[in-house]
């Protein structure tokens, strides 16, 4: 597979590669900002279980939520990828962060490969409408 631009070069795809709930993710680089180590955070009372509070980065306030879906995984100080995603920053934990970089298409759409392995695209914002859903929506 080749780029648009040059028939040489291979097609390739920058962003994040990351475990999270023992499935392996893909994020691009469009959405995922940084990775960093996880923030102090303040909980939110009575807010759902995927939002594990809000942090201060790069001084401002930022909804933080968790991207594996088993409550019973161990939760444990690691990453925190700061994400964009429909207008609004947030930091997703819960992941461990296994690469950064360019890697190659995977063998379906919205997947990439890494290794032996293929890592499908996290769907950030349906994890961001769960969070908005119930007593939370505006």
């Amino acid at each position: 597979m080749s780029s648009a631009g040059d028939p040489a070069k291979p097609l390739v795809f920058g962003g994040v590669v990351f475990r999270a709930g023992g499935e392996l993710w893909f994020l691009p680089a469009s959405i995922a900002m940084k990775v960093m180590p996880v923030p102090e955070m303040a909980q939110v009372p009575g807010g759902p279980v995927e939002l594990r509070g809000v942090a201060l980065v790069d001084g401002n306030m930022i909804p933080v939520v968790d991207a594996a879906e088993d409550e019973s995984i161990e939760r444990r100080a690691g990453a925190m990828l700061v994400c964009a995603v429909l207008g609004e920053t947030l930091g997703l934990v819960g992941i461990d962060v296994v690469a950064t970089g360019r890697f190659e298409p995977g063998p379906s759409s919205g997947e990439v490969k890494i290794g032996v392995e293929t890592a499908r695209t996290f769907d950030v914002a349906a994890l961001v409408a769960r969070v908005r859903e119930g007593r939370w929506a505006v």
